[in-house]
């Protein structure tokens, strides 16, 4: 059904119903894409080691949407979107999965799924009282800043509130409150007694449109807890409290047919009394990471060439203050099947990446997968092209650092290692084909190879109980993915 059919009035209300199905085939070649990276599973790389199996799988998203325009000041927006088993991270139903989240099995069975509510929020607009337009959004929505490489939270989202003024019709100011992290860490039952296992986000963010083509802007990011830093393997209390400030400055647009991005962010603040180990043993570091991130293309019909540079900082010693560029992108708890790539097809979401600390993540011990540009530096060339209105190809070459191995190092020689650490992480491929086989359904492929640099085959990356390094695997890393995309 189209979606100008898809459309329901009541009275003055406009109810717009609407939504999509992905049929996906997967396959990953020395990946182990559901492994948790801390675990010895995999080397603990995201690399397979030697001698296991690739793997092929299908997996089924689908997504339902009602939008509904009560006046035109008045609206409210419900997404529901598959979860596999009880995940709350998941997007995707498995064939074969049972109900106790076991594959048993596909004979005349269903996938064990639920539909969770990746959105969820009521928006009002009014006039203002000197009669500029002001609005508040409440409730669960994706929440991203500038050009994402900070907060990037689209992916399953966060419950916030947002208000907003427009001063004039070419500057908009938003301030609000998101809730990133409400449950202490192994103790559920504390969830939702205490404040001290809360993570807060304040933000304030600021554009303005140069003219209809360019936009830049500023944003300011101020995350509190009274007691929960969520990357410590320890429930809360862990700490006394956290403050922890990002600023960032970012833009976008296109000049005589130069398109381009930027964002540039620098982090400080202070965690006090984190609790290091089960001895009692605190520190109180301060914060003095920082990002930048370029971006620009240009038009050569039919082909639309790009690049992009980006660095996130990196720590050359343990101990003291943080000098990792922290980003908020999401746990790692869930496989590459879940998360929206952010730049890269497979290093990003899929590998153990070069991030050492991932202090201010939101996943006990910090997240080792879907860290951005923390301690990374990339350099990417890339190009697009249609040569039919129905065929969209894109190719994109990435060539991917540590910006610091001082860290590695010293986790080396705890380990027992020899030698450095190699800043090269490695290179990567990936390729891209959208065909639109009629309206509103789309054949997809996209695919990626990623060659490990000298990185993964020196950095302590995965340690047996005893402490000892175990094997790391050098083996060149497949991933694609083709599927079908219907929409309603």
């Amino acid at each position: 059904m189209p979606p100008e059919e898809a459309v329901v009035t009541q009275g003055p209300a406009k109810i717009t119903l609407g939504g999509k199905i992905i049929v996906r085939g997967w396959y990953f070649d020395n990946i182990d894409q559901n492994a948790l990276p801390q675990e010895p599973k995999g080397s603990g790389t995201g690399f397979n080691t030697p001698g296991s199996p690739s793997e092929a799988i299908y997996t089924y998203n689908a997504y339902l949407t009602v939008n509904a325009k009560i006046s035109d000041n008045i609206q409210g927006f419900m997404e529901l979107e598959t979860s596999n088993a009880d995940g709350n991270n998941s997007g995707v139903l498995y064939p074969g999965v049972g109900p106790k989240g076991g594959f048993e099995g596909t004979y005349d069975t269903k996938p064990n799924g639920d539909l969770r509510f990746r959105q969820l929020w009521i928006m009002y607009t009014g006039s203002g009282l000197i009669g500029a337009p002001l609005g508040i959004k409440a409730g669960h929505m994706p929440i991203t800043l500038g050009e994402k490489q900070f907060l990037n939270n689209e992916r399953f989202g966060d419950d916030a509130i947002l208000v907003w003024a427009d001063p004039t019709k070419e500057m908009h100011i938003v301030a609000g409150t998101v809730k990133l992290v409400d449950q202490a860490n192994g103790n559920p039952n504390v969830g939702y007694i205490n404040h001290t296992d809360d993570l807060t986000g304040y933000v304030l963010l600021a554009t303005y449109m140069l003219d209809k083509d360019n936009t830049i802007g500023a944003n300011f990011t101020w995350t509190h807890s009274d007691g929960n830093l969520p990357s410590s393997p320890f429930a809360a209390p862990n700490c006394d409290w956290l403050n922890f400030y990002n600023m960032g400055i970012h833009g976008h647009g296109n000049v005589y047919g130069l398109s381009y991005a930027f964002e540039g962010d620098m982090q400080f603040g202070k965690v006090s009394g984190l609790v290091l180990d089960e001895f009692g043993d605190t520190a109180s570091p301060n914060f003095q990471g920082w990002g930048a991130f370029a971006k620009l293309g240009y038009m050569l019909d039919p082909f639309n060439l790009r690049g992009s540079f980006a660095m996130g900082s990196g720590d050359s010693h343990a101990g003291g203050n943080v000098n990792e560029f922290e980003t908020l992108q999401g746990t790692d708890a869930t496989g590459a099947i879940a998360r929206f790539p952010h730049y890269t097809f497979i290093y990003e979401r899929a590998l153990r990446t070069t991030a050492a600390e991932a202090v201010v993540s939101t996943f006990p011990g910090g997240n080792t997968r879907s860290t951005g540009i923390a301690n990374t530096t990339y350099y990417n060339l890339g190009f697009d092209v249609n040569p039919v209105k129905e065929l969209g190809i894109s190719l994109d070459g990435y060539y991917i650092r540590a910006t610091k191995a001082g860290l590695w190092n010293e986790l080396l020689a705890e380990a027992g290692g020899t030698g450095g650490v190699s800043k090269v992480a490695g290179w990567e491929l990936d390729a891209q084909l959208n065909y639109k086989i009629a309206k509103n359904l789309t054949y997809f492929v996209q695919g990626g190879v990623f060659w490990p640099g000298g990185f993964y085959k020196t950095a302590p990356l995965s340690l047996d109980e005893n402490g000892d390094m175990l094997p790391v695997a050098k083996k060149t890393v497949g991933m694609a993915v083709h599927g079908l995309l219907l929409e309603f």
